[in-house]
């Protein structure tokens, strides 16, 4: 622990800590536990929760999850989470238990999970470690496959990214989306004294000293930490799930926390200090897997464990229903007046602390200097490609724009029968309830790359685009959380990215009035070796919930499917922005140019426009373009679809862009619509930044401009790059 940090809890204590004391600061100090550094920066976030978008939160920041109305009483509950360091270490079980801890987050609220999310990131799969990225990507998708599937909750979404800033550090962000009833809702806050705390699930050795394993950077012995990754048991967390639903609807539990970080120590305390009282713990009572200290038991993080507050009185019922599940469960300790947080072992006191001097540890002012990578490109250094045909079809192979089949076939995303839109499109579509027309839309967002270039601009983009990939569906957004993934921000250049970054979801997530309502921060990811640094890009990975009035109108479901003959339209112009676009880096090894800037007013009336088409029944496809621009869209929507497009730029090409620019820039605020011919004048007249493009048709994608075919390529061509390309470089075919 750091000598300062030392010096101070002395001096407030009156008296050296002793060992368990000092093991439960170092964690619960922590910057995974305690956002030392980013906690001052985050309360740029109160400005997105107003008059305006407050009236559907029911828990905000603050607890393990929040819960958001949906209509009437059914509510979602909503946690974002990483676990970075412990998937580098052990892929498998770091992935694996990731998914089990944000599950418990969801559950802790009363709340059955019905969905995961999960943006990955990976290094360079063709560079120097690309034998090692590999052994990764299978780990870290087993891993979450596994779990998952075995708890019964569908994967219906997420992303992956390549970037050798991940080499050495690959993020793993796991978001999860629980159902609820606003009346059985449960909070992490124990508000009265007397009552009974019960601790389910078994205590071992594994996972001890994760949280503060997870604040600092790898090195080339982080090897050796692999007994902080702890070990996941999914049909353990698969009876959790079903007993604590059981539990809860006894309306005896007051409170409830996942075991998470810091283990009980973080639990009991978290639980207590946020309701204004204290606890009392018998860590004699705890069940054991295997003799432990004191000091372990309050600080292993084993998984599958979670901490009750009950009615005095109702212990043997609700320790009853963990029993026919076969779970252990047992009472190991009590609320109380005073906010100390006392720990005994067999009648000997081995922790008594207070609880706000144990919760709030000091944060830091750390040192800001501007790191803006972003230049201009040189057009006459990048030479137009003599054939862009070969040009699209590499870009439908690489990494960041292939189909990722190969990922999410290892996971059963239809069980729960909810899944209405799933993996491989914008964004997911869930429905609630058989006979409910309203579901929700799930989409999680972030280009590294952009934010490495310009940090502020990269982050207002991933808004802008997790906002249009629900667009595409008929869905308004209602709720955002951030996973902020950034390298050591003991680096002045570092901590000036996160802030940066904070500053750009925060500014458009206002303007999008979209309240953000929680998140994770995730630091220290940057590998440290023979004196040289590797820190990762930032990487403030976002998800957002959307609110769909009508499932059966999202395009692709019933009867409303893409056509022969349908009119292609396309929202907003093109733009001369080629910076850190996938063109650039796949084609030209370069990331120069001027990142994607997003007219927050046009692209927020063209998205609410975009949605109420969609909410009409009028569009049969709806097409984000991102990366790889204008025509890597147009070539997903062929290959999606197994149907041609036939489609003409000449009269579209405003801005007399080069050829390449006009199919590759990544201009923010496009989405490509296909609509029945009958229905194209009314489409138009919603839209108030609209060009038509061209007609669906034929077996072919054609891209035309001033009589000349610049792209013509069999769709079964297209399709046989865009769904190889993953497996060949997983060295499976």
């Amino acid at each position: 622990m750091d000598e300062n940090d030392l010096k101070y809890i002395e001096k407030v204590l009156g008296r050296k800590p002793n060992h368990v004391e000092l093991a439960m600061f170092e964690n619960l100090w922590s910057e995974h536990c305690a956002y030392r550094t980013s906690k001052k920066l985050l309360r740029m976030f109160a400005k997105t929760v107003n008059e305006k978008t407050n009236k559907n939160i029911v828990v905000g920041i603050g607890d393990d999850a929040a819960v958001i109305r949906l209509k009437d009483d059914i509510c979602l509950a909503i946690a974002m989470e990483s676990h970075n360091h412990p998937s580098y270490i052990d892929p498998y079980n770091g992935a694996a238990t990731g998914v089990g801890g944000i599950v418990r987050d969801v559950l802790s609220m009363g709340a059955k999970p019905i969905a995961l999310l999960d943006p990955l990131r990976f290094g360079d799969i063709f560079g120097k470690e690309g034998d090692k990225v590999r052994w990764l990507i299978e780990g870290v998708v087993k891993g979450i496959g596994d779990y998952g599937n075995r708890i019964g909750v569908p994967t219906v979404g997420g992303e992956c990214e390549f970037d050798s800033s991940f080499d050495y550090n690959n993020l793993v962000n796991v978001v999860c989306v629980g159902l609820v009833k606003e009346n059985e809702i449960i909070t992490g806050k124990a508000k009265e004294a007397g009552l009974s705390l019960i601790l389910v699930g078994s205590t071992g050795r594994d996972g001890i000293g994760g949280a503060s394993f997870a604040s600092k950077d790898l090195t080339e012995e982080s090897e050796e930490e692999r007994p902080s990754v702890q070990v996941g048991d999914a049909f353990s967390e698969k009876c959790l799930i079903d007993a604590v639903l059981e539990a809860v609807k006894t309306g005896k539990v007051k409170a409830m926390k996942d075991l998470g970080a810091a283990g009980l120590s973080g639990a009991s305390s978290e639980m207590c200090y946020g309701g204004g009282v204290g606890c009392e713990l018998y860590l004699e009572n705890v069940i054991l897997r295997e003799p432990l200290t004191p000091y372990e038991i309050m600080v292993s993080e084993s998984q599958e464990r979670m901490l009750l507050a009950v009615e005095p009185g109702s212990e043997d019922e609700i320790i009853e229903i963990f029993k026919k599940y076969e779970l252990p469960a047992s009472v190991i300790g009590k609320t109380i007046e005073e906010k100390r947080i006392i720990a005994k072992y067999k009648g000997e006191v081995v922790v008594d602390l207070p609880l706000d001097l144990l919760c709030e540890a000091p944060l830091y002012d750390r040192e800001a200097k501007e790191d803006l990578k972003e230049k201009e490109d040189d057009k006459e250094k990048i030479k137009m490609p003599d054939d862009l045909n070969a040009v699209l079809l590499k870009l439908l192979e690489s990494p960041n724009i292939c189909s990722k089949e190969w990922i999410y076939q290892q996971y059963d995303y239809e069980v729960q029968i909810r899944t209405v839109v799933k993996p491989g499109k914008d964004a997911a579509v869930l429905r609630i309830m058989e006979t409910y027309p309203v579901g929700i839309a799930l989409t999680t967002d972030c280009n590294s790359r952009y934010c490495k270039l310009n940090p502020y601009v990269g982050a207002v983009n991933a808004v802008a685009e997790a906002v249009r990939n629900l667009a595409t569906v008929g869905a308004e957004p209602i709720a955002m959380l951030d996973n902020l993934n950034f390298g050591n921000p003991e680096r002045p250049e570092r901590f000036w990215q996160l802030a940066e970054c904070i500053k750009g979801l925060a500014d458009a997530a206002e303007f999008f009035e979209i309240p953000v309502v929680g998140g994770n921060v995730s630091l220290y990811n940057e590998t440290v070796i023979e004196g040289k640094e590797f820190p990762i890009n930032p990487t403030p990975a976002i998800f957002v919930l959307g609110k769909v009035e009508d499932v059966e109108k999202v395009p692709g479901v019933l009867d409303n499917k893409i056509k022969e003959g349908d009119v292609l339209i396309i929202t907003n112009e093109t733009k001369d922005e080629m910076g850190g676009s996938e063109y650039y880096k796949v084609i030209h090894n370069t990331e120069d140019g001027k990142v994607p800037r997003v007219d927050l007013e046009k692209e927020k009336n063209i998205y609410e426009e975009v949605r109420e088409v969609v909410k009409e029944g009028l569009a049969t496809e709806a097409v984000d373009c991102s990366r790889g621009g204008l025509a890597v869209a147009l070539a997903k929507m062929a290959i999606l679809n197994n149907i041609g497009l036939e489609v003409d730029l000449t009269s579209y090409n405003k801005n007399n862009l080069r050829e390449d620019v006009l199919l590759f820039s990544e201009t923010s605020g496009r989405i490509i619509l296909a609509v029945r011919e009958e229905n194209k004048d009314k489409v138009l007249s919603k839209l108030t930044s609209a060009y038509i493009i061209g007609k669906v048709g034929g077996n072919k994608l054609k891209i035309k401009i001033n009589g000349k075919d610049i792209v013509n390529l069999d769709v079964k061509e297209m399709k046989k790059r865009y769904y190889e390309a993953f497996p060949k470089m997983m060295g499976e075919i």
